[in-house]
């Protein structure tokens, strides 16, 4: 028993000591503050915000958790992301010091009003409302910059165009231009616009809709294949009428996709709420803006950049800066290490929320200049694989131009296997290449298999049964290209007008191809999107295309591949090549156009591409 007794008191003892040993742990180990165990940010969800006329905006207000003093702000003026909690930008700019307003425009969310705005005309006074109601809050200290792309990139825009007193500065990148590249693409309406009507459908975010590309892309094929007039395609979609909607000049209301179809072609329509020279005369802040090479909105985006460059104060243009690299329009918001089947090297792929940060701590004088912003241009160099910097976009080009001319001196170059040629020399006297528009067909069946995983490395359209191909020597030398491609196409037609389409492929030596450009023209707009006149019979008439602004290096041994075709697809109104009203023509009276490509001496057409700038 006394050896039991030990043995129990010895095992007591040894617990006992544990225990105490551990308590003696715990009380020596510092507690954990609140602010250690909290998140490090506070959300203020759906805030009413008051604007001049008693509508009042949802706003989600993000700030870091125990800030002391007053902090700058970032503005996001949106109709895309009801949910102020869902995406990390808001806690990626508290946790770098702001207070991250997220705001629901009009008729979103639980904002009032209703979606009837004239093109950007109103978000801007909102914008400038929100501005100045920002630097009012007790945790502001005045500073208010905005942040966004897309449609958010057009709002920063259009609330810089009303100069509210507080903006420090805008980050539009690859923001939308009302008018000029949406909804019309140089006067071609797009079908795209009437899905992302779907898309911002009543005050939810529809992600299941714009998911399911199944469904749209399927309807926009089903109305196409079934011949039905554009301006249906909305109501196919299932687009309610009474919510986007548009005044149309006599007090009724029409939806937004045939009120755009009734003024395509009028600028004062179009343009009504554009920034004008005296806007950005008093735009008294810097800009960062960023676009990418395949971005469907570039056009829009440079149209911004170039007027503000020409007319806002010098000092305020020096601080400012334009970013552009090989991204589509999604890739350049968030640049990721794949863009549309395309692989980006390493050094294209920005973190662009830090970009941003680390610029408006610049403009703040917090923090030094981003490296990325060595100059006012910087862009991206593909094959060389490096970042180029210029004091203006026009700069990054030498002013010089590779010239290739058209010539296909055995008749029309009817296919990929049997091309034309791109030469450095006009041809003397050649017989011009055909084309045959005929809006009965339906190409776009044939390639409805394919359309799924079209990207920047595609070649399937190259091979359309009414294609004509151009191909050039294989290159000797390394040559490196920085700006717009352009296209000039001397032609004749037996219609009125008709519409074409144009894509310049570099084919490396293995034979796998990387898209340069593609544009699309339609003969009544040839000289603007604002000018229409249809061709006389027998006319010659020039076709100008404008490529978007590109910097690449072709690689020796890579050849250029020029394909022009009919522009006959789903994704656009289809020319009935009529003349007609724009989106009600219909199958009863099409017309067949015959379109004669001249590439002779005295009507060379050409491709030309600008030669990049030494670094």
């Amino acid at each position: 028993m006394d050896v039991a007794r030990s043995s129990l008191m010895r095992v007591f003892f040894a617990s006992l000591l544990a225990v105490m040993a551990l308590t003696l742990t715990a009380t020596a180990a510092p507690r954990a503050s609140a602010d250690q165990v909290g998140p490090g940010y506070d959300i203020a969800m759906g805030r009413m915000v008051p604007m001049r006329d008693g509508v009042s905006l949802e706003a989600w207000i993000t700030k870091p958790s125990h800030a002391t003093g007053k902090l700058p702000a970032v503005l996001e003026l949106t109709q895309y992301d009801i949910d102020g909690g869902s995406h990390p930008d808001p806690v990626y700019f508290a946790q770098h010091g702001f207070v991250y307003v997220q705001v629901e425009t009009r008729g979103r969310g639980r904002s009032g009003g209703v979606k009837n705005d004239t093109l950007g005309l109103q978000v801007g006074r909102d914008g400038h409302d929100l501005v100045e109601w920002i630097a009012k809050q007790p945790w502001s200290d005045g500073h208010v910059f905005m942040y966004g792309g897309s449609f958010v990139g057009m709002t920063q825009w259009r609330t810089a165009a009303q100069h509210p007193p507080h903006l420090t500065g805008i980050a539009p990148y690859v923001p939308i231009y009302p008018g000029w590249d949406v909804p019309n693409t140089n006067g071609i309406p797009q079908a795209w616009s009437a899905v992302i009507m779907g898309y911002t459908a009543g005050r939810t975010l529809n992600t299941g809709f714009i998911a399911n590309a199944a469904y749209w892309q399927g309807k926009m094929l089903e109305q196409y294949a079934a011949y039905r007039p554009f301006g249906e395609l909305d109501d196919a979609i299932g687009i309610p009428p009474d919510d986007w909607w548009m005044d149309d000049g006599h007090g009724r209301r029409k939806s937004f996709m045939k009120t755009w179809l009734d003024h395509v072609g009028d600028k004062a329509w179009n343009l009504a709420a554009e920034p004008t020279a005296q806007d950005y005369a008093a735009m008294r802040f810097p800009i960062l803006t960023a676009t990418g090479f395949f971005d469907d909105n570039q056009p829009g985006a440079l149209r911004y950049y170039r007027g503000y460059v020409a007319h806002a104060p010098a000092d305020e243009v020096g601080q400012s800066f334009l970013v552009i690299g090989p991204w589509d329009h999604p890739g350049t918001q968030r640049p990721e290490k794949t863009i549309m089947g395309l692989t980006i090297p390493d050094a294209a792929v920005l973190d662009m929320d830090k970009l941003h940060v680390d610029w408006y701590d610049w403009v703040l004088g917090r923090g030094p200049r981003p490296a990325l912003l060595r100059d006012r241009v910087a862009y991206f160099m593909p094959g060389a694989d490096e970042w180029r910097y210029a004091p203006s976009l026009e700069a990054a080009s030498s002013g010089k131009s590779l010239d290739l001319y058209l010539s296909a001196h055995d008749g029309s170059p009817m296919s990929v296997f049997h091309s034309g040629a791109l030469v450095a020399q006009p041809r003397g006297s050649e017989s011009p290449a055909l084309i045959t528009s005929d809006p009965h067909e339906l190409p776009e069946l044939a390639f409805a298999p394919y359309l799924a995983d079209e990207g920047l490395t595609s070649q399937f359209r190259d091979f359309g049964k009414r294609a004509i191909v151009f191909h050039s020597e294989p290159f000797e030398h390394a040559v490196d290209v920085a700006g717009q491609m352009r296209l000039k196409l001397v032609v004749q037609a037996d219609a009125p007008d008709f519409d074409l389409w144009a894509q310049v492929l570099m084919i490396l030596p293995d034979g796998t191809a990387v898209r340069l450009g593609e544009d699309i023209r339609r003969a009544r707009f040839r000289d603007g999107p604002f000018k229409q006149e249809l061709l006389k019979p027998d006319q010659v008439a020039e076709i100008p295309f404008d490529y978007w602004w590109m910097a690449r290096r072709i690689p020796a041994g890579a050849r250029l591949r020029l394909t022009i075709a009919p522009l006959n697809s789903p994704k656009y109104q289809k020319n009935y090549n009529t003349g007609g009203r724009i989106g009600y023509e219909n199958l009863a009276d099409p017309r067949v156009a015959h379109i004669e490509v001249f590439h002779d001496h005295a009507h060379a057409s050409l491709l030309s591409l600008p030669l990049a700038a030494t670094p």
